[in-house]
């Protein structure tokens, strides 16, 4: 059985659902899903790697993605939305991501906003959302990649990443499997959430393992750092903060650090 079966057959879904292509290396997941799904791939066609050469995160940034120690993921969407709805995807795949994780290790997982994925307060995944427009008031499609550090790697995390960044098992697990099984519990999670995505049904798994809800945080805004208190989270995912002066904000956007 190869590895795309492999995963099928552990789907806590309907396989015949999903068009999964599994790779030991790519350049990006993403991208070459956004080729296949211009040229007609269907709704869930799934693109899984071992590795990317030019892995993409939030704002531009490459991704770390390096071969075995991975899982590098993405899947189409087609939802019937509006164009400024297609935004719910982000979230919503931040908490499929973290129920795969907890099913795959039993341990629980944090959301640091707006959609960091903790394990013993690393980061443990990254998320990337791109969608596709006709015109304003039509969305094509949505392409959600996820990138998940399933084992340290073997040299270690570059050192701008080392205090920053964990794996969901630790050194010396079997990274195959650890693929497989993890490929299946997101692919799961990912559909399942995405059946309550207009009723916004994340929106209860994301609140209860946000991490820094009145904690003492800093604001990261354009090379700036202002220190804040996090207060809450609205059902658009704004973050409210208040500001050492007293005054609050509902931020859409940035970044935030936690402070200890």
């Amino acid at each position: 059985m190869n590895t795309e079966h492999e995963i099928l057959s552990r789907l806590r879904c309907n396989p015949e659902m999903i068009r999964l292509h599994v790779f030991d290396s790519v350049t990006s997941t993403n991208d070459l899903l956004r080729e296949a799904a211009a040229n007609g791939a269907p709704e869930f066609t799934v693109y899984a790697a071992k590795q990317q050469t030019a892995g993409k995160g939030r704002q531009g940034r490459a991704f770390y993605s390096p071969p075995q120690t991975g899982l590098y993921l993405s899947m189409l969407f087609k939802p019937q939305i509006a164009p400024a709805e297609a935004l719910m995807l982000t979230p919503m795949a931040a908490v499929a991501a973290a129920d795969a994780v907890e099913q795959c290790t039993k341990q629980r997982v944090q959301i640091k906003w707006v959609n960091d994925l903790l394990l013993h307060g690393k980061k443990i995944c990254g998320i990337l959302a791109e969608s596709q427009f006709s015109d304003a008031a039509s969305l094509d499609f949505v392409i959600v990649g996820i990138g998940i550090n399933l084992l340290p790697p073997p040299q270690g995390f570059p050192p701008e990443l080392q205090h920053i960044a964990g794996a969901v098992y630790p050194a010396g697990a079997d990274a195959d499997t650890a693929f497989r099984d993890c490929a299946a519990a997101l692919i799961s999670a990912l559909l399942a959430e995405y059946r309550g995505l207009t009723q916004k049904h994340y929106l209860a798994g994301y609140r209860s393992r946000l991490c820094m809800l009145g904690k003492q945080i800093t604001v990261c805004e354009n090379g700036i750092e202002q220190p804040a208190t996090a207060l809450a989270v609205d059902d658009d995912l704004r973050l409210l903060v208040r500001y050492p002066d007293g005054a609050e904000q509902w931020r859409a956007t940035g970044e935030i650090r936690i402070r200890i």
